[in-house]
């Protein structure tokens, strides 16, 4: 309603030098295979952090997490840590977690929702759709946003079932 910027995402892109444009679906799920990603997701998120906090104050921050970043106990709480450290309105930041970290171990998903939540980041499930879990699964979550995969945006004018799923 306003037309005013009210958040960020911050999105991991790989420019190199020799391959070019390298997505972040192949990146990411190397680093995954490699035992990286709770190096990249920590400097990623440090950088991330203190951009933000030049920002006016009314203006939140949305960060991707890698579903190993919520089925590790031990990552969720250096997440945390790191967000803590920052100095950054807790309220300004919104963890983002795919639908396929939930499903594949609900309990440590839960557990570091619940730990994002209690140092009082907001929490979304992302690319909701494209997985295996159920409204039942969401239910026994404590998120506060749903970020529906674009499949089900993308043909809504044409396509009824699509909008009545959103609606």
């Amino acid at each position: 309603k306003t037309h005013r910027v009210a958040s960020f995402e911050a999105l991991a892109r790989w420019d190199h030098a020799e391959l070019g444009s390298i997505s972040p679906a192949e990146f990411i799920q190397t680093a995954e295979h490699l035992g990286l990603i709770g190096q990249i997701t920590r400097s990623l998120l440090t950088r991330t952090l203190e951009v933000a906090k030049k920002w006016p104050d009314n203006y939140r921050i949305a960060f991707n997490l890698s579903p190993l970043d919520v089925t590790s106990p031990e990552a969720a709480i250096r997440i945390v840590a790191i967000a803590n450290a920052s100095g950054i309105n807790p309220k300004r930041v919104r963890f983002e977690i795919t639908e396929t970290a939930i499903v594949s171990h609900m309990d440590n998903a839960k557990a570091a929702i619940a730990l994002f939540k209690q140092f009082g980041a907001r929490v979304a499930i992302d690319d909701f759709g494209t997985g295996y879990s159920s409204l039942s699964q969401l239910h026994r979550l404590p998120w506060d946003y749903i970020k529906i995969d674009k499949s089900f945006i993308t043909d809504i004018l044409s396509n009824e079932t699509s909008e009545k799923l959103i609606k």
